[in-house]
């Protein structure tokens, strides 16, 4: 349902019409002033229609500028809502940066086999083995690493066979 403002607008321009004019005129008996208030709004209706050329602007470009300021400077700014809303702050994300650091660490050594510690635990046995020499000139001791056995070999060259049984020095 329209209220009484726009009724009265459209009275006054003109748009209302049959059943719903009368009612209006009905319910403006209560306002003794409307007719008036309608003859002046027309009058200045005609007025405006009459003398609508404004002057022209000098500078155009210069008025724009000093409208958009006024507006930007009535209107609240909408930087400090999203500095206020934002979740990634400065040290939100310092704090981010260095757990995810931390976490990445620790990953990496639960997860990635460390060889040094393996070198370290049979030092003894890897020295020998590669330290290895035969008095003999006809013995040959050469060593080498198996990555894909993950196994160190001392392969002995001219040796003759030994009984099982037999002590080594």
């Amino acid at each position: 349902m329209k209220t009484f403002e726009e009724k009265f607008t459209a009275w006054v321009d003109g748009r209302l019409s049959g059943p719903e004019l009368a009612a209006f005129e009905r319910e403006l008996q209560a306002h003794p002033g409307a007719l008036a208030e309608k003859l002046a709004a027309l009058e200045i209706g005609n007025l405006l229609r009459a003398n609508i050329s404004a002057p022209p602007l000098k500078n155009p470009d210069f008025f724009n500028h000093q409208l958009l300021q006024l507006i930007e400077s009535s209107q609240p700014s909408a930087a400090p809502a999203l500095r206020r809303l934002s979740f990634w702050t400065l040290p939100r994300m310092a704090f981010s940066g260095f757990s995810l650091l931390l976490l990445a660490t620790l990953l990496y050594f639960a997860a990635v086999p460390n060889t040094n510690r393996d070198v370290r635990k049979h030092k003894e046995y890897v020295d020998n083995i590669l330290n290895a020499r035969s008095d003999d000139p006809n013995i040959t001791a050469t060593s080498f690493h198996s990555t894909r056995d993950n196994v160190n070999v001392l392969w002995l060259d001219g040796l003759s066979y030994m009984p099982p049984g037999h002590k080594l020095k």
